[in-house]
């Protein structure tokens, strides 16, 4: 009886893992050999290859909320995979985001796909605000993109009327407020875009008063350094960590330039000089001491902005233009152009370019959010390579681990592999799920329709 009871046992135990084996190999093997033998098949029929080696497929990952990532081996350089970029869409039949290298490991190459497109209206809500030094843009493919002031102390914001300008503006205006800056506004048009911070914004719109404005900040700039100088710091963080007292702290200051253009086009050749020169000084000497400048422009003519200004102000967001020129003069190239026409949809550069839709702003509040998290989505330990430093994970979640590597040489593709070319399977799950911090998540289905 005790051996028939030992020989029920094993039988079961032998036809579950039989069972697991047959939804092992359903699940997860053979959706990964059919999307191997897909790209073995694609790069055979573009005859994509270097020294007879083709790229070897290795895994699929789904980093972001709108982003999956197909991992490859090989021997041919970046540059060859971005001057195909555009055969890879044909062949895949979907949008591909980027196409990056590891840092680490120059052979690794990923294409990221667009899983689902960005939401076509993202509205502001008072959670995304954060006691750092950093404000919340919008939302790119990789998550939401953030401008650091410590790195990025001047931002263009470009575009043509209607594409959303003032509204990023206004989103920062009151993210500057809230984190309790000193915050002017120079908007010749009487700030009637502005009306719902007149009692908190000093706005500016005659000459007089703008040029004095620039001049003082100007003075504040040459204080403030001497101050530095004295106690032996080189930026306002470490000084405000060095005096004994709030009141010797020194505050952010923000100047919003609503129409850069407007203000610079002036006939008059002495305060153009003035106000050129002014704003020269500050893009260059005061970033350390935390003067910032923000300024919209409509059109980036190279005649009306000096070159000067521009190479002291590396972050761009620049809206879409129906012609490739001013494209060219703010971000270098025509991603700008390529732009789908979707108000408040931006291109962002900075180390790289990021199709990003800004918050949609709807008005203001200065009741500061019960659950506002002070280091709210500002990581800095990142290890994804690919991730741009400024855009924040959609959730806060785990330190994701690096990809599975299924195979690390690089075998030369034979004749033999099948000619008809098989559909790609659309997901298999190569990883686990991530797991959810339990300090902060927000809620997207908002958006995500």
């Amino acid at each position: 009886m005790h051996a028939l009871y030992v020989l029920l046992v094993v039988v079961v135990i032998i036809i579950s893992a039989i069972v697991l084996g047959i939804r092992h190999y359903i699940v997860h093997i053979r959706p990964f050999k059919q999307m191997r033998e897909f790209f073995n098949n694609m790069f055979e029929e573009m005859n994509f290859q270097t020294g007879g080696r083709y790229p070897y497929f290795l895994s699929q990952e789904n980093k972001y909320d709108y982003i999956k990532s197909y991992n490859f081996t090989t021997y041919c350089p970046l540059r060859t995979w971005l001057e195909k970029k555009d055969l890879f869409e044909m062949h895949l039949n979907e949008k591909i985001i980027d196409i990056k290298q590891d840092e680490k490991n120059k052979r690794l190459i990923s294409i990221h796909i667009e899983t689902e497109p960005l939401p076509g209206i993202l509205n502001w809500n008072d959670r995304y605000l954060n006691k750092a030094n950093v404000f919340a843009i919008g939302i790119c493919h990789y998550g939401i993109i953030i401008m650091r002031l410590e790195r990025d102390p001047h931002a263009f914001i470009a575009g043509e009327t209607g594409s959303g300008k003032s509204n990023i503006l206004k989103c920062l205006i009151s993210q500057a407020l809230y984190k309790d800056y000193e915050v002017e506004l120079i908007d010749f048009k009487r700030g009637v875009s502005f009306t719902e911070f007149r009692d908190k914004v000093i706005i500016h719109y005659e000459y007089t008063d703008v040029i004095r404005v620039l001049r003082d900040l100007v003075t504040e700039t040459s204080d403030r350094l001497d101050k530095f100088r004295t106690v032996e710091v080189d930026n306002i963080n470490d000084y405000n960590k060095m005096v004994s007292s709030n009141a010797e702290s020194l505050k952010r200051k923000i100047l919003f330039i609503d129409e850069l253009a407007e203000l610079l086009k002036t006939r008059d050749k002495e305060i153009s000089k003035i106000l050129n020169d002014s704003i020269e000084t500050l893009t260059r000497l005061s970033r350390a001491v935390g003067i910032h400048l923000i300024m919209g422009i409509q059109r980036p003519d190279s005649t009306i902005v000096s070159g000067q200004i521009k190479n002291n102000v590396p972050f761009r967001i620049c809206g879409r233009f129906v012609d490739k020129e001013p494209s060219r003069i703010m971000l270098g190239n025509d991603s700008a152009y390529h732009l789908p026409n979707i108000k408040g949809r931006f291109m962002i550069k900075e180390d790289d370019f990021f199709e990003t839709q800004c918050f949609y702003f709807k008005s203001f509040k200065i009741d500061k959010p019960e659950n506002t998290d002070t280091n709210m989505r500002v990581k800095t330990d990142y290890d994804l390579l690919d991730r741009p430093k400024h855009a924040l994970p959609l959730t806060i979640s785990e330190k994701p681990q690096q990809p599975k590597i299924v195979e690390t040489k690089t075998p030369t593709i034979n004749n033999a592999l099948p000619k008809q070319k098989p559909e790609p399977p659309k997901t298999f799950d190569t990883e686990p799920k991530k797991q959810q911090s339990k300090e902060f998540e927000f809620d997207f289905s908002e958006f995500k329709k």
